[in-house]
């Protein structure tokens, strides 16, 4: 198994090039288990295990294997991922990429040949979930539960009640 790891202001980055991979796990057989808080970007080629919080983007390589609940930007999967994602940038599942498990995300990518088997739930449509705040005449605040989409991206009648007098 191989660690290594690279300073973001190490010579060979020069202004206006891509910054590069700060932390990379590779092994054929090497197994790694635990909770990892990334602050830069991570590739992954080994089996990893537990939970990944990254603040910049998880690729996985064709080699890795990833089986945990993480956070990221973006993620490319082009090995094997099971668990929950998100991810808050891009999520791009590539030709050899395999994915079982649950994506939040506003934008996924699933090229031909890629595979998916799981939920995937926008991140924005959440947010749209959560109770809003409405004024009232008498300058009041009150918490109102606002009704959800059904599938076809409409309202049904009967969903927003008549006792809300603004």
């Amino acid at each position: 198994m191989v660690f290594s790891g690279r300073d973001a202001g190490e010579k060979g980055i020069t202004e206006g090039e891509e910054p590069r991979t700060l932390l990379t796990i590779v092994g054929n057989k090497a197994r790694v288990e635990g909770k990892f808080d990334i602050s830069q970007s991570i590739e992954v080629g080994c089996e990893v295990i537990g939970e990944l919080k990254v603040d910049g983007q998880i690729v996985i390589q064709k080699e890795g294997s990833v089986s945990a609940d993480v956070t990221t930007i973006d993620a490319r999967i082009i090995g094997k991922f099971e668990g929950n994602l998100k991810g808050t940038g891009k999520v791009e599942i590539t030709e050899t990429g395999v994915v079982d498990g649950n994506i939040k995300t506003d934008s996924l990518v699933i090229k031909e040949g890629g595979i998916f088997s799981g939920k995937v739930t926008r991140i924005t449509q959440e947010a749209g979930k959560d109770k809003k705040k409405v004024k009232s005449k008498e300058e009041a605040v009150e918490e109102v539960e606002i009704p959800r989409e059904n599938d076809t991206g409409e309202f049904q009648l009967g969903d927003i009640e008549d006792n809300m007098k603004l």
